[in-house]
């Protein structure tokens, strides 16, 4: 039989064709060298997968209240170079579809502008320790499939040396910068790794069978493609989430499912099923776009998630999902490092200027001369520096504090020599502290940090009931489980229910007098022992629960 011609942009003649390989898409047709010239759908195939990237790095980039290494070096640059290759992009789109110029001068063009701009991404973001290195191995690698060997590997040499390059010029540029020429070796030694494989031996190991259709060449072009946009988003620390007009999930990472607790769930799956409550709040977003993002809480999990969307081209929605929790503790770690820094500066600052007022009203007060009038004034004085005094130690004992270093507690004994203590220091009456204890109150706890403790919850009992005569009690008890809870109740004015969950928040104080860092800092002395207190909703008075951790949950 003679030799028929093959067309790729069509479907293999059927003489080809056996009735065994009619199942595979394989045919007996001649072999002949592989095609490297590209054609107008890998083109766009390659533009749909910028699209991608782009939108995913403005999402992580432009997300309010989020902290990523995108951007963090420099972030005007960041923002001008992902506007720039923006522009490029749909410059892009608009040449493919015109079709002019060609489709391989057209991917050369476009690989060298691809090149330069994730290089300024990656510089932007930090260099080579910024995790966007594998934008530009991806680059290379699709190219590679498309172009000769020699221009693969010329492009590797270009991505490599662009590499190098910003390393150097953050070295010189940015003095604090970090700069990490090992790193920067390795990936480029990858991605001239990437190109010679996918350029060499993955092409003559598909030179054996090349007559496969174009369409099923095609369609694996494709799916390397998908592949590489799962890879992608399955890396993001962010949880992603692709939801259809239909509402039925489609795409959904793995940190998704961590905070969702859909680990094992098949896809595509209704969003009704893995989270209504998310559902719910589409439906607000799709009524309305403009509808702000809030905090959701999850009934499966016990978390509480942060939603944004993106409307798709398609009509679906792209959801990121971020631990809510996760990004109040971020927020918490930023303001104490703040309040850090300004402590460092607030003993020499104010405290010696504070002093000297202080001493000079005193000297004010014994004057033989002062009228009764003036002595008032001098009373408000002393009274506002002592405030003051207080609140710069309050606010060195935040970021000062030391260490905690639990040892097993006698609570029992602690809890009655603490009373005695308080009574006589406060000069109250005996009857004004009342303390039941469970025997053999056992737990672990810093001794100092735990009468730190006790003593600011009794103090602020006093405090915070206009003088009036207040009854502490203070109760301890073992529970079956090993732990031991102290409650610390008083029949004063008690807390709002609204403000049971501000209490514990820094410079959050229902009084004047107040600096909003006590109930902050009991927290703190908590969580830093291992154990943890509550604000429990009574009808009279306020109620505090500390639970301490006893020696064998410490084990566990």
């Amino acid at each position: 039989m003679p030799a028929r011609p093959y067309f790729p942009d069509t479907a293999p003649d059927d003489g080809w064709l056996t009735p065994e390989n009619r199942q595979t898409g394989k045919s007996s047709a001649p072999i002949v060298a592989p095609n490297t010239r590209p054609d107008w759908p890998v083109l766009l195939l390659i533009s749909q997968y910028r699209y991608f990237v782009l939108l995913v790095l403005g999402g992580v980039y432009y997300a309010p209240d989020t902290q990523s290494v995108v951007g963090s070096r420099d972030p005007i640059l960041f923002e001008i170079a992902h506007l720039f290759w923006c522009v490029l992009a749909l410059g892009f789109t608009y040449l493919i579809r015109k079709r002019q110029p060609s489709a391989e001068a057209q991917l050369y063009l476009q690989s060298y502008l691809d090149i330069v701009c994730i290089s300024l991404l990656i510089f932007a973001s930090g260099g080579s320790v910024s995790g966007l290195g594998p934008l530009l191995l991806i680059g290379v690698a699709l190219l590679s499939h498309l172009v000769p060997a020699r221009m693969a590997l010329l492009f590797a040499a270009i991505a490599s040396v662009m590499l190098f390059t910003q390393e150097l010029i953050a070295s010189s540029l940015h003095r604090d910068a970090i700069v990490d020429l090992e790193r920067a070796g390795m990936l480029g030694a990858s991605v001239f790794a990437a190109a010679w494989l996918i350029s060499v031996p993955v092409r003559k190991l598909s030179s054996r069978d090349i007559s496969v259709p174009t369409v099923f060449r095609a369609g694996l072009d494709v799916e390397q493609i998908a592949r590489l946009n799962e890879e992608i988003v399955q890396e993001l620390d962010s949880g992603v989430l692709v939801i259809d007009s239909n509402g039925q999930v489609q795409v959904i990472n793995d940190s998704a499912r961590v905070l969702l607790g859909m680990e094992f769930i098949n896809l595509p799956a209704p969003l009704s099923a893995i989270a209504p409550e998310l559902l719910d709040d589409l439906h607000d977003y799709r009524a309305s776009p403009e509808h702000p993002s809030h905090p959701i809480s999850m009934t499966g999990t016990g978390q509480t998630l942060l939603p944004r969307y993106s409307n798709l081209s398609n009509g679906g929605i792209l959801l990121r999902i971020e631990d809510h929790s996760s990004i109040l503790m971020q927020f918490q770690q930023l303001k104490l490092a703040s309040l850090g820094r300004l402590s460092a500066s607030i003993a020499h600052e104010i405290r010696n200027p504070l002093g000297a007022i202080s001493h000079a009203v005193q000297l004010i007060r014994e004057s033989e001369t002062l009228s009764k009038e003036d002595y008032g004034l001098s009373e408000v004085a002393l009274k506002h520096t002592a405030r003051i005094d207080r609140i710069i130690n309050d606010v060195l004992q935040v970021s000062n504090r030391p260490p905690a270093a639990p040892t097993a507690l006698n609570v029992t004994e602690v809890i009655t020599d603490f009373c005695q203590r308080f009574i006589s220091e406060r000069k109250l009456k005996e009857n004004q502290v009342m303390c039941t204890t469970s025997a053999a109150a056992t737990a672990f706890f810093d001794p100092d940090q735990f009468d730190q403790v006790m003593w600011n919850l009794c103090n602020n009992a006093l405090l915070h009931n206009s003088g009036k005569h207040v009854l502490i009690t203070i109760d301890v008890k073992q529970t079956a489980s090993g732990y031991t809870t102290v409650d610390i109740m008083d029949n004063g004015e008690g807390i709002e229910h609204s403000e049971m969950q501000k209490v514990f928040e820094p410079f959050y104080s229902s009084s004047d007098s107040g600096t909003g860092l006590g109930l902050f800092i009991v927290r703190e002395i908590c969580e830093a022992n291992k154990s943890s207190i509550d604000c429990i909703p009574t009808t009279t008075g306020a109620h505090f629960r500390l639970t301490l951790t006893g020696e064998g949950n410490l084990a566990a």
